[in-house]
């Protein structure tokens, strides 16, 4: 049978796209092997100077534009936390942007260097760098950060800067803006749905309803939903495929209650981390 595959495209610094890790996973665990999950990035910020005020430009100069986006930025942030209570900190630690720091190409270059074409690698990759962004309020952006996010997955250093720079991976960057040109992806995150040759575009945000309508009618309903079985052993086998989870995201992936993934995982060897009323588990 043809499987569906779901391309998100956007950028690991969005705090909207953290906030549907929960769905993604639901999805995951009720389609099971049916659907692939690929990333295209997005590059949501070229330029921070396009989306600063002009008129403080002028008047106050370029440090204090940007000291105001931020500002305005880490608001957005912290209200995305609604979507669906994904923690969120911002404005405890380093800003992404600064006068060193203009973009956010270099954590969509850092995602493609690292990942490569691994399905499994490409989702452990993003997370990392959306908690780092999102909760440990890294600058994610900066090359040291990348370096360093490259060796934990096995990368030399070397290595990591010949693909980093090499044309290959700039290359793949251009073709994604081609595809969002030529699908009219025109705000982030969005997605393609492919299957059987045939590709369909969703904008926003939907819920795990609208996922399940429109799975059905893209693939006529051949790609369909199944019952989850919880327990440890379901859990931790889906632990070994998301090293580093939150108790929200598994709570929506098997359907039960968040305090029992907590009683659950307790006693396990896991690394725990609470962060506001979510815990976040890691596989050493």
């Amino acid at each position: 049978m043809a499987k569906l595959t779901i391309t998100t495209v956007t950028d690991p610094m969005m705090g909207m796209l953290w906030e549907t890790w929960p769905t993604m996973r639901k999805i995951e665990t009720h389609y099971g092997d049916q659907i692939d999950f690929k990333f295209m990035m997005g590059q949501l910020v070229k330029n921070v100077y396009d989306l600063v005020d002009p008129n403080v430009v002028r008047m106050y100069g370029k440090k204090v534009a940007l000291n105001q986006y931020w500002t305005r930025l880490m608001q957005i942030y912290l209200q995305e936390e609604r979507i669906a209570g994904m923690p969120i900190y911002m404005g405890g630690n380093e800003r992404l942007f600064d006068e060193e720091h203009l973009s956010s190409i270099p954590l969509n270059l850092g995602f493609l260097t690292i990942a490569g074409n691994d399905l499994k690698k490409e989702n452990q990759v993003i997370y990392e760098m959306q908690y780092d962004t999102v909760v440990d309020d890294r600058q994610t952006n900066d090359g040291k950060y990348l370096a360093a996010l490259t060796k934990k997955f096995g990368i030399g250093q070397a290595e990591f800067e010949q693909r980093y720079n090499s044309t290959g991976i700039r290359d793949q960057l251009a073709r994604s803006q081609q595809i969002m040109q030529q699908m009219n992806i025109d705000r982030l995150p969005a997605y393609i749905l492919t299957y059987n040759g045939k590709s369909f575009i969703l904008k926003g945000l939907p819920k795990y309803g609208d996922w399940q309508k429109l799975i059905k009618q893209v693939t006529d309903g051949e790609v369909s939903e199944h019952g989850v079985e919880a327990n440890i052993n379901t859990i931790n086998a889906f632990i070994d495929r998301h090293p580093h989870i939150s108790s929200l995201e598994l709570k929506e992936a098997f359907d039960v209650e968040e305090k029992d993934i907590v009683e659950l995982l307790k006693e396990t060897s896991l690394e725990k981390k609470k962060v506001k009323s979510t815990i976040f588990y890691r596989k050493a």
